[in-house]
């Protein structure tokens, strides 16, 4: 199945996305953050606000750049770990109990391809837009809330990456 996930135009004290199917007219998922977070906390919960998983980012790092799954009760069910130097975009999923996943990627274009134990189970790509915006594609037995925080967990990232090296890493709206 095909996800569409896509910030909000706008919001205020909030930052806001949504997740839509591939038709990109139904809402299936909302992702809640505070305007001003340090550590990029983000909620995705159903359209009735019950918490699927958390995603938030390490606060302190020096050259790993991790970010980490909670589910509702505030279990770390998987932390998402970028390779130091790779020459392409490479994502390990630790402490994960369906098994070794990893992503990989262009670190250009954003685009991934998600494995679970060597098989692809999922594709994210990135869609051109003034706002973020990425498409996500699941396998049909694999947990659509866990596939979608992880591409926040890898937005986070990317997001905190790029204000370090402009010189800014405490950014407004994540």
């Amino acid at each position: 199945m095909q996800y569409i996930i896509r910030n909000k135009w706008f919001s205020i004290f909030r930052q806001s996305s949504y997740v839509r199917d591939e038709t990109d007219t139904n809402d299936l998922y909302k992702i809640e953050g505070r305007f001003w977070s340090i550590t990029r906390k983000k909620y995705i919960e159903d359209l009735e606000g019950n918490q699927k998983y958390m995603v938030r980012n390490k606060f302190w790092h020096l050259f790993i750049k991790r970010a980490f799954i909670f589910d509702p009760e505030g279990n770390n069910v998987a932390t998402v770990r970028r390779k130091f130097w790779s020459l392409h975009d490479r994502y390990f999923i630790e402490d994960c109990s369906i098994g070794g996943m990893e992503i990989t990627g262009n670190i250009l274009g954003f685009d991934y391809n998600i494995s679970l134990n060597g098989q692809q189970v999922g594709h994210i790509m990135r869609k051109i837009s003034l706002r973020d915006s990425f498409v996500l594609d699941v396998s049909n037995d694999f947990e659509p809330e866990f596939m979608i925080a992880l591409v926040i967990a890898i937005d986070n990232i990317t997001d905190r990456r790029r204000n370090e090296s402009s010189g800014f890493s405490f950014s407004a709206g994540d």
